[in-house]
């Protein structure tokens, strides 16, 4: 499935392993459009980062003051 995200709607965070679904079944319950996340390939291997993109600033705006 093909979704169009803006750029302006992507955060890069750190999540230490074994962490990573507590994220998901966040953005599973708090997002109301689509979103989606992918590892951060431009980190050091096995640094933890992740890339979430989101489709509304309103999950975006969410998801950042939930993660900082």
């Amino acid at each position: 499935m093909s979704i169009n995200i803006p750029t302006s709607h992507k955060i890069t965070i750190t999540i230490p392993y074994g962490e990573l679904q507590d994220t998901v079944d966040w953005c599973n319950r708090n997002c109301k459009d689509e979103w989606r996340y992918m590892e951060d390939h431009n980190t050091p291997y096995l640094s933890g980062g992740w890339i979430f993109m989101f489709e509304s600033e309103r999950d975006y705006v969410a998801f950042k003051l939930w993660k900082t």
